[in-house]
């Protein structure tokens, strides 16, 4: 009799949604923010990088990661979760954005945004609307002590649609 207890027990518990709020925590990072319940988000932390920004003969911005023993890179992404069997359903964002290793506090809004090279990065099959997108709208709280790094970003572009529109992370 208890048995037959357990069974719809665990029958219930397979149907509860339990919000995602640390998503990523390999190698010790966490993301505080919430990560859509289709997805998964991750947090990167680049040390001893450079955020290289650049534009090609169009006018689309893209970026190269070089060496560099002043600054770092941290990249968050978000990739949504898609069934295999389908073409072209993948989709991402990306948030990219380069710290000086000996800043020990940041805070910066609207165009200053630029000053770390902050880009927001969506791609799917959405035509006109993929690639990265500098951001010059929103606003950043950086936090740095002993090579932890504490953020709280909140940001919006104008030009695509977008999910993320807010993250809080420790990055190790």
């Amino acid at each position: 009799m208890k048995r037959l207890f357990f069974i719809p027990l665990a029958f219930m518990m397979s149907f509860c949604k339990c919000p995602k709020a640390t998503i990523a925590e390999s190698n010790k990072n966490s993301i505080e923010s919430v990560c859509p319940e289709n997805g998964k988000c991750t947090i990167e932390l680049l040390r001893n990088k450079s955020l290289a920004v650049k534009a090609d003969e169009f006018g689309s911005v893209y970026y190269q990661i070089l060496e560099s023993n002043e600054t770092s890179v941290v990249i968050y992404r978000y990739d949504k979760d898609v069934p295999k069997d389908l073409q072209d359903a993948n989709y991402r964002e990306e948030i990219i954005f380069e710290i000086n290793n000996k800043t020990q506090s940041l805070s910066l809004s609207g165009k200053d945004l630029q000053q770390c090279k902050m880009l927001f990065g969506r791609f799917c099959f959405c035509k006109g609307q993929t690639g990265y997108y500098k951001v010059e709208d929103g606003m950043i709280n950086l936090i740095q002590n002993d090579n932890v790094v504490n953020f709280n970003l909140d940001f919006t572009i104008t030009k695509v649609p977008q999910i993320i529109k807010s993250i809080q992370v420790t990055v190790k």
